[in-house]
């Protein structure tokens, strides 16, 4: 775990996901997420030294990565190098659950989000223990370990709606344009199989692999056609809507440029357009919207 990330779960033990109580709840819940405000009016000054104040003298805190703080000082230390690295980071987070073991001992489980000023993403699952000393609650320990790391599949999910048998005639022309979305061996990359005919002649055959690249964080795809022309996209997602900013070159060489966009309208339908079109940094006609039905009987 990142150092900075010690302050995000400090606050992250007071949500303000919990900041309107019902009125059932549980007076050692409420006493215990009612620090909230005294937390972030720590945070936003970097009062390391208030927020270290609220842990227990011989807190215990286990980091993601297994290193282990003992005690209110080490805790300290370690919160005021983290806001040195941290500074200007934004947080998110998520409580799952408080649950009061005793007057005197609450536990809370949840998750927390880190954004740093580089816009760097960190997180964790925590379980904190509360205890009441003195009239005061204290942190008495808390344990970390790392978010569960999401698959190249799981980061498919958005697009598993493609897969499937699509089909677009255009009847003015015998144009038809059949694609086939299938999942590769092993599930982690969409494979698209594009084939092009008029009045049942071959015309184009294209190839399209659609996968999640780590290092952007991002999903992109590889498309080839049997002219040999090809090019690579980085896809962008807005509701049902996914922006596609392509480029590539084509079989003469020439290098190309394209926002494509897909819609979904329904389980079986999508539109398809292609925009802001280049070859070789000249203008090209626009593409425009056509709709994709799902093959019957898929």
């Amino acid at each position: 775990m990142k150092a900075y990330l010690i302050p995000a779960v400090i606050v992250a033990l007071a949500s303000a996901s919990f900041s309107q109580t019902a009125p059932d709840t549980p007076p050692e819940q409420i006493a215990v997420l009612a620090n909230d405000r005294a937390f972030e009016a720590a945070y936003e000054k970097g009062d390391v030294k208030a927020l270290a104040g609220f842990f227990a003298e011989n807190a215990q805190y286990t980091t993601e990565d297994g290193q282990t703080l003992v005690g209110s000082a080490a805790i300290e230390e370690s919160m005021r190098q983290a806001f040195k690295e941290g500074k200007g980071s934004k947080l998110a987070i998520s409580v799952d659950s408080v649950q009061v073991l005793t007057p005197d001992v609450v536990v809370e489980k949840g998750s927390t989000e880190v954004t740093a000023k580089d816009g760097e993403k960190s997180g964790a699952l925590y379980t904190a223990i509360h205890v009441k000393k003195d009239g005061k609650w204290k942190i008495s320990q808390l344990i970390e370990t790392p978010l569960p790391t999401a698959t190249p599949q799981e980061r498919l999910k958005e697009v598993a709606w493609l897969v499937g048998s699509w089909e677009d005639v255009d009847k003015s022309t015998a144009l038809t344009v059949k694609s086939e979305f299938t999942w590769a061996r092993g599930g982690n990359f969409i494979v698209r199989n594009v084939d092009v005919k008029n009045a049942g002649e071959p015309v184009l055959e294209g190839w399209q692999v659609i996968g999640w690249d780590p290092v952007e964080e991002r999903i992109r795809s590889w498309t080839f056609d049997s002219e040999g022309g090809f090019a690579g996209g980085y896809w962008t997602r807005e509701g049902d809507r996914w922006l596609i900013q392509e480029t590539g070159v084509n079989p003469d060489g020439g290098r190309t440029t394209a926002e494509n966009t897909i819609t979904k309208l329904s389980d079986s339908r999508f539109a398809w357009e292609s925009a802001n079109r280049t070859l070789d940094g000249e203008p090209q006609p626009s593409v425009e919207r056509i709709e994709v039905m799902k093959a019957k009987g898929d």
